[in-house]
């Protein structure tokens, strides 16, 4: 126990010698005296010159402590870039001996830092070595191999070494002022900031608090804008395992300047936790919260192998705001919109992870308005793609989009005014060509109870896929107005125009509502199915309209031409031509059928329909005419064949007349009254009713003809008949006028024959008498 006894008294010797030596200093050195070989030591070993105006005072114990005023430095022969009116700390010395760094406070007072980039990148900061020390540095630059090889050893010693346990009861910072002026970037920032920091110790918590005001503008000061923040959080170091960590902090902000879109701004930060580990290059911040301009953010975010190979997941989470209030903060114009209430409501909710290479989100959540979105997204970045499912419902896209213009008969018909149209809808664009041109990627979509273009859709499912400016849709598959839509479509603008392609197939569906809510069109009802091919180009609803190419195949079953009741237009027709008067009251406003079926062939927004056929109880209706989509007008001719109507005499109607087709023309446009579009074609009814007449008259002539021609054959018989009875008369006659000359003659030649004979006998007598005379 001898020598430990020996060296305490050793120890002991030695601090008095220590408290000897610095009671001597304090007492009979002066510090000031050292200004001169001060600024010396620093213009030769660092080409720094040192302005100390002020006094310098010290103390040793049992603090080391040091107090400088009215110090300036600069480098080389520039101006100053560093003042301050007083900076002071307080080191203990016993701490020392036990490797431990206490400072009761460490003090700087009225910063000024001037600093300056000139336009070639050069800081009036970088030091201008001497010549030693340059060539030095040169030699270390010239020797990369070696310090490669020496990085591990230095690492490994690095590991091994212990910082120092550290103390700092104070650090303040008051009223520090710099500038930065940068002649490359045309910037001036001027700041001013107080910092304290209160009881720093490693592996502790401690409170620091800042504020800070900046002013950043041109070199002239023009366009300034400034930005006022207080920080407060608590600061821990970890030295041995290389990691800080903040927490409880609160970051406030206030923003003003005329080139912001809103002035001023204001926006706080707090944080629950944040957290740094430097070997594993990792981050991680919980309960992070960002208020500013009406929208509320909470997130929590972890970064993974930040300088090595950035990794990241985040949840975010965007409390109730109302959109429309931050665009008009903003100074953002609003699209024009038809329904004031919209855009006044969102939230979201999402899920993100990824690294350099990809995003994952995954899910996302979205609510606007009435509309809730669920949402999953992989999307690549080198190169740029993606693949992204949306599932929605309660969508009103029309509450989002301007109020539809009234076409008027000038904005159709007016070559000017469709000149001007054309033109605007091309510079406008109904469809961003660029962007299209830049997707590429997958898309699926499922939406239920969506509305567009005044369209109800109860469901929609569609499948897409984009491509350098080829977006195919395909397939298609819609529940709409009580009927479904499967179809395939695609767009293309890889050249200057947009095409579009489409191949539609409608099952069922109501086609009254349907164009009741897309085009305002009341003329036609019934379950439409519906087969063909069309496509369009251009980038606006006028040139897709004028440029639709297409076949179509229809048919409308248990229908209605609404709004125009075509036997009633028969009737007048039939009313005029026999100069009646029709009670117009009697007959409904509508024209039901069974079936109506027609081919549609459409060449430039032209719609032909050859072959149109409706049948109905009472009507057999064929037409053939054009719809011109860019006119909004139809040129239809319709020939009706009907069985006349009992609910007017003036309606009238033979046998012969239901045999016929009447001729209807309906013209107009679509916005004109139904039941004055259609109307019967009077010409047409005379013309009909002329050959009706003839064709009657003919009857007539026929039946005459033929009935003359019986009379005549009849009259021919009655003659032969007559012919063959005075024949058959004159033939008796004849036979008993010979039977009775031939009686009589034979009785003529019995009298003969007797008067012969008796003229014989007389004569022989008379010969005999005369024979006898003579003899």
């Amino acid at each position: 126990m001898v020598w430990v006894k020996r060296l305490s008294l050793l120890i002991a010797g030695l601090l008095a010698f220590v408290a000897i030596l610095l009671a001597y200093v304090m007492l009979f050195v002066n510090p000031n005296d050292f200004k001169d070989e001060l600024k010396s030591v620093a213009l030769e070993k660092a080409n720094v010159n040192l302005r100390l105006d002020g006094d310098i005072s010290w103390s040793f114990f049992p603090w080391l402590g040091l107090s400088l005023e009215d110090i300036g430095v600069s480098i080389g022969s520039d101006p100053e870039i560093i003042q301050f009116d007083r900076a002071e700390f307080g080191l203990a010395i016993l701490p020392l001996l036990e490797r431990k760094i206490q400072v009761d406070k460490v003090n700087l007072v009225n910063l000024k830092a001037s600093l300056n980039k000139n336009a070639q990148g050069q800081g009036n900061w970088q030091l201008d070595l001497p010549s030693d020390n340059a060539s030095t540095a040169s030699a270390v630059d010239q020797a990369p191999s070696l310090s490669a090889a020496n990085s591990n050893a230095t690492n490994d010693t690095a590991k091994k070494l212990k910082l120092p346990d550290i103390q700092l009861d104070e650090l303040r910072i008051e009223n520090a002022q710099v500038q930065y002026r940068d002649e490359q970037t045309k910037q001036l920032i001027n700041a001013r900031l107080n910092v304290q920091l209160n009881d720093v110790q490693w592996d502790k918590a401690w409170p620091m608090v800042m504020d800070i005001a900046v002013t950043k503008s041109d070199l002239k000061g023009k366009s300034p804008i400034k930005a006022k923040a207080t920080l407060n959080a608590n600061l821990a170091v970890f030295p041995e395992r290389e990691s800080l960590s903040l927490d409880s902090l609160v970051l406030s902000t206030d923003i003003e300047g005329e080139l912001l879109p809103t002035s001023p701004i204001s926006a706080k930060l707090t944080a629950a936790k944040v957290d740094v580990d430097l070997p594993q290059e990792n981050l991680l911040a919980e309960g992070l919260a960002l208020s500013v301009l009406g929208v509320n953010v909470d997130a929590k975010v972890q970064v993974y192998q930040v300088l090595s190979d950035p990794q990241f997941s985040a949840v975010l989470s965007v409390g109730e705001f109302n959109p429309r209030y931050l665009m008009n903060r903003l100074s953002l114009a609003l699209p024009e919109m038809s329904d004031d209430t919209a855009m006044t409501k969102a939230r979201a909710n999402v899920t993100l992870e990824g690294s350099l290479d990809s995003i994952t989100a995954q899910p996302i959540s979205i609510a606007l308005d009435d509309t809730n979105i669920e949402a999953n997204a992989v999307v690549g970045l080198s190169p740029l793609r993606w693949d992204i499912s949306v599932a929605g419902k309660n969508l009103d896209i029309d509450r989002y989009l301007p109020t539809p213009e009234e076409k008027s008969d000038e904005a159709v018909t007016n070559p000017e005014v469709v000149a001007k149209k054309e033109s605007e809808a091309q510079s406008n664009g109904l469809i961003p060509i660029d962007l299209i041109r830049s997707l590429n990627g997958h898309v699926g979509v499922v939406f239920e109870n969506l509305t567009a273009k005044k369209l109800k859709i109860d469901k929609i499912e569609l499948d897409s896929t984009q491509s350098n400016g080829l977006v195919n849709v395909s397939p298609i598959r819609a529940s709409l107005y009580k009927g479904t839509v499967s179809s395939k479509a695609s767009l293309d603008v890889r050249g200057i125009t947009p095409v579009f392609n489409i191949s539609p197939a409608i099952d069922g569906v109501q086609i009254q509502p349907l164009l009741v809510d897309f085009m305002d069109l009341d003329k036609v009802a019934g379950a439409t199915y519906l087969n063909g091919e069309l496509s369009a180009k251009g980038n606006s609803v006028d040139n897709l309209m004028s440029s639709l190419q297409g076949d179509l195949l229809v048919e409308i079953k248990k229908g209605a031409l609404v709004g125009m009741n075509l036997t009633k237009t028969v009737c007048e027709g039939i009313a005029a031509v026999n100069k009646d008067k029709l009670n117009s009251k009697q007959f409904g406003s509508d024209t039901p059928f069974e079936t109506m079926r027609f081919p549609a062939y459409i060449v430039n927004g032209q719609v032909s329909t050859p072959g149109l056929k409706i049948n109905s109880a009472g009507i057999q209706l064929t037409g053939d005419g054009v719809v011109s989509l860019p006119g909004y007008s139809l040129d239809y001719q319709a020939n009706v064949a009907i069985s006349g109507s009992s609910l007017d005499q003036a309606c009238r109607v033979n046998e012969k007349v239901t045999q016929l087709a009447f001729p209807i023309v309906c013209k107009g446009k679509f916005s004109d009254d139904p039941a004055g579009l259609c109307r019967p074609d009077i010409k047409g009814f005379g013309a009909l009713f002329s050959e009706l007449a003839k064709a009657e008259l003919n009857r007539k002539l026929q039946e005459e003809k033929a009935r003359l021609k019986e009379k005549e054959a009849e009259l021919r018989a009655k003659v032969d008949a007559e012919k063959a009875r005075l024949k058959a008369e004159l033939e008796a006659k004849r036979e008993a006028e010979k039977a009775r000359l031939k009686e009589k003659e034979a009785k003529l030649k019995a009298e003969l024959e007797d008067k012969r004979k008796a003229e014989e006998e007389k004569l022989k007598e008379k010969l005999k008498d005369k024979l006898k005379k003579l003899f």
